[in-house]
């Protein structure tokens, strides 16, 4: 099992900078055992959302991977995962080349199809279209970004988008192109998509839900007629670790608001391992996770220490690789 950590919710230090604190989580991260580290694609969170109870700042997530990826040298990149209404598609793909062109191969590309009402609305983009429209612009966005990672020059003509004889220069440097996550749970048409397109499936949910939907993802693989054993299975979750159980206490106390109302793993080091054990039974490869104390960073530290070092199920995973 390997593991990525997401930068959730961004926090302000004492000048009022909500970079400063990301860079030094980075650096640390980059200097870890840690295998990638994700950036939500949101530009609002006013309060009032599960795990996200109070208003807070919030960054756009390409300019910060893009900063991210000029002070590191080891660790992958990502979004977690990428509204696709909220840019045309070949945009989307010459900011993602941009990125692995600055990391220097080291990004992967996180698509979804977007949730966020408020956010979409506040910001002029027009009417919120339903979840199957957006899963609509999900399909298309998929096909325009391969198309132009793909033969040169792209064609690409759907019901929301097109792209006219548009050849990609430079192209990725991640060969043959940066790894797609998918992120969602829908069985019906996310599962579906993911089948047909993702190197990596992200779910969420306990590991009974996470074991029944990699079943499903399995059916999906049948049926499109790709190897099950080509995607990389991932879990989205939340995790609050502490050095000992009263430590776990305080945290409780002080993050409580904070852990969503789908739960989160919260426990010492040896809790937690036992609780990713479950994970990896039920077939999770690959676990990104937020800490709401993440800013803090023994916090991250305690986690490379105590977790991942003793992590009985953890193997040297092979790199994730794009278009198996």
């Amino acid at each position: 099992m390997q593991f990525g950590l997401q930068i959730n919710p961004y926090t302000m230090d004492d000048s009022g900078n909500a970079w400063n604190y990301v860079a030094a989580a980075a650096c640390v991260l980059d200097k870890s055992a840690f295998d990638s580290l994700w950036i939500y694609d949101h530009f609002l969170y006013e309060g009032g959302y599960s795990g996200h109870p109070f208003p807070e700042p919030v960054l756009e997530c390409f300019t910060v991977l893009g900063a991210i990826a000029a002070i590191t040298r080891r660790i992958r990149l990502g979004q977690l995962v990428v509204g696709v209404p909220y840019r045309n598609p070949a945009m989307l793909a010459k900011q993602a080349t941009s990125l692995d062109h600055i990391s220097n191969g080291r990004s992967m590309l996180g698509l979804g199809g977007g949730w966020h009402q408020r956010e979409h609305e506040a910001y002029g983009w027009g009417q919120f279209e339903p979840v199957g429209v957006r899963l609509r612009r999900l399909r298309e966005a998929i096909a325009i970004i391969l198309a132009m990672w793909g033969e040169q020059p792209a064609e690409f003509t759907g019901d929301f988008y097109h792209i006219q004889r548009l050849s990609e220069y430079p192209l990725p440097i991640h060969r043959p192109r940066p790894p797609i996550l998918i992120g969602g749970s829908g069985e019906k048409v996310t599962l579906r998509i993911s089948a047909q397109h993702a190197d990596i499936a992200n779910v969420q949910g306990p590991p009974n839900k996470v074991r029944h939907l990699f079943e499903v993802l399995r059916d999906h693989c049948a049926a499109a007629g790709r190897p099950y054993e080509s995607i990389t299975r991932s879990i989205y979750t939340t995790i609050l670790l502490g050095a000992t159980e009263a430590e776990v206490a305080r945290k409780r106390a002080e993050f409580g608001p904070f852990i969503p109302a789908g739960g989160a793993l919260i426990g010492t080091p040896e809790q937690v391992i036992e609780q990713l054990a479950a994970y990896a039974e039920a077939g999770v490869q690959y676990t990104i996770f937020r800490m709401p104390d993440w800013f803090r960073l023994d916090s991250i530290r305690l986690f490379n220490e105590r977790v991942l070092p003793p992590l009985p199920l953890r193997e040297e995973a092979k790199p994730l690789s794009a278009g198996s």
